[in-house]
């Protein structure tokens, strides 16, 4: 059970980098065609696109706060996942 735990927390702390990679990105030119930066925005944007979907757009313009929602979101869904594995097991 605890290499579930392991997996599960770092599977988090990579989803979690790579949107701080990304909000980083946004700040400096780069090529999106790039190998690296295209992985970035592959594995990042289906949780983003959730979180637009439901923000207002005065909160996306003109700083988008999307990946803090993401990050919070993706802290919830952990501990609740946290949490239903503990009453399980």
């Amino acid at each position: 059970m605890g290499l579930m735990y392991k997996f599960l927390a770092s599977a988090v702390w990579v989803l979690n980098m790579l949107i701080v990679a990304r909000c980083f990105l946004s700040f400096i030119p780069h090529n999106p065609y790039g190998s690296l930066i295209r992985y970035v925005y592959e594995i990042t944007e289906p949780v983003l696109a959730v979180c637009r979907k439901f923000l207002p757009e005065s909160l996306r313009y003109p700083m988008d706060f999307t990946p803090m929602v993401a990050l919070l979101l993706i802290q919830v869904v952990y501990s609740a996942i946290l949490t239903v594995l503990n009453i399980l097991f």
